[in-house]
């Protein structure tokens, strides 16, 4: 056997090797339990929608007063 097959043989290995760990790799990914949005809007729970909603009401009504 010659040398460069003996070398060929064992970059076909290696190839086939690095294909499988890396198709292991992505299948092994951690999922996260929850996605970013949910996160997004668990943080900022009804509180923040609230004072939002009241921040707008109170803006609006300060611009029906001042045309008095």
């Amino acid at each position: 056997m010659n040398i460069n097959t003996i070398f060929l043989f064992l970059l076909v290995i290696a190839a086939y090797l690095n294909l499988y760990l890396t198709f292991q790799r992505q299948k092994n990914k951690t999922k996260l339990p929850i996605s970013s949005k949910e996160w997004r809007e668990k943080v900022d729970g009804g509180n923040v929608k609230a004072w939002r909603s009241n921040k707008k009401r109170l803006k609006d009504k300060r611009k029906g007063d001042n045309n008095y």
